[in-house]
């Protein structure tokens, strides 16, 4: 008796194609393909839940948030005059 069951997916169309070269450099069926792919992701030690996830940008709420781009250096020139002059402005009130 035969194990396998049928799974309808949605991807996207790049993605499948991707798997489907892959699939035909390994001379494999796109569904062995697949099949062999995810049983390699959830067999490998680092693959306990989500593999993709990074913990570092799970938040409290269990929601990912989005990674923002790091500041040029113009950009942080700018912030540190202003954190300067913030600075100084404190230290006269004194």
């Amino acid at each position: 008796m035969n194990d396998s069951v049928n799974l309808t997916i949605k991807i996207p169309l790049d993605l499948k194609e991707k798997i489907r070269a892959a699939a035909l450099e390994n001379e494999n069926s796109l569904s062995a393909e697949v099949t062999a792919r995810l049983t390699q992701t959830f067999a490998s030690p680092s693959a306990k839940h989500h593999p993709k996830r990074h913990e570092h940008a799970i938040d409290n709420q269990g929601t990912e948030e989005q990674e923002e781009q790091a500041l040029s250096q113009k950009e942080l020139k700018s912030l540190r005059l202003l954190l300067k002059s913030v600075a100084k402005s404190k230290s006269k009130k004194k």
